[in-house]
C-alpha cells in the first residue's frame, strides 16, 4: 500500500506581512537542494505573527521538540554504549553514527527532514538572546510560519529503514 510522508515545520521570518513571510517559506522549501517534497502547504491558521498571543507559546513548543529529539538521539546513543565521546572512535558506520550527523545538523543548524523548528533568519534550530530580545523590541517584523511537507511513497518495505532494524 503507498503511504505519504509528511512533516511539518514551523520556521521563524521576518517580514512586515504574513504574505512576505508565506512567500520566504515557500522559497526556502523550493530551494532547499537537500530536503525536497512533493508538495508544501503553508497553514495560515497555525502561523503567528510576534504581535499576537500564540506566538511564545508556538515558539517555545518548537524549541521543545528541538530539544527532545537531541535528548532522543543522546539517549539511544547512551543506550548503545556510546554515550562517551571518547568511545566514538569505535562506533561502527551505519545506525549509530547516523544517530551522530543527525545530532549534528540539529545543533549546527543545518535544516532536515526532522526539523520541527528552524530559525531562517540565524540558520539555526535555536534562536539567540539577541534575536530574542530584537523580536520583544519589534514584534510587527517577525512570524512563526507552519509548512508541511508531503511526499508520495510508493509501496516499499519499510522494515530496513527502521532505526532499530535497519543498523547496517
Amino acid at each position: 500500500m503507498d503511504a505519504d510522508l509528511r512533516n511539518t515545520h514551523l520556521l521563524l521570518v521576518k517580514g512586515e506581512a504574513y504574505e512576505l513571510c508565506r512567500d520566504h517559506v515557500l522559497q526556502f522549501f523550493h530551494k532547499n537542494v537537500l530536503v525536497k517534497y512533493d508538495r508544501v502547504t503553508v497553514v495560515a491558521d497555525d502561523s503567528f505573527s510576534a504581535q499576537q498571543a500564540g506566538f511564545m507559546t508556538r515558539l517555545a513548543a518548537g524549541l521543545g521538540q528541538n530539544r527532545q529529539l537531541v535528548l532522543q538521539l543522546l539517549t539511544e546513543l547512551q543506550q548503545e554504549g556510546f554515550g562517551d565521546l571518547g568511545r566514538w572512535q569505535e562506533m561502527p558506520q551505519g545506525y549509530l553514527s547516523k544517530t551522530v550527523h543527525e545530532i549534528a545538523h540539529l545543533l549546527d543548524g543545518f535544516f532536515g527532514i526532522d526539523s520541527a523548528f528552524y530559525n531562517l533568519l540565524e540558520d539555526s534550530h535555536w534562536v539567540s538572546a539577541q534575536l530574542q530580545q530584537e523580536i520583544g523590541n519589534y514584534p510587527e517584523r517577525y512570524w512563526l510560519i507552519r509548512a508541511d511537507g508531503i511526499s508520495h511513497m510508493p509501496q516499499v518495505d519499510r522494515l530496513p529503514f527502521l532505526r532499530r532494524y535497519g543498523t547496517e
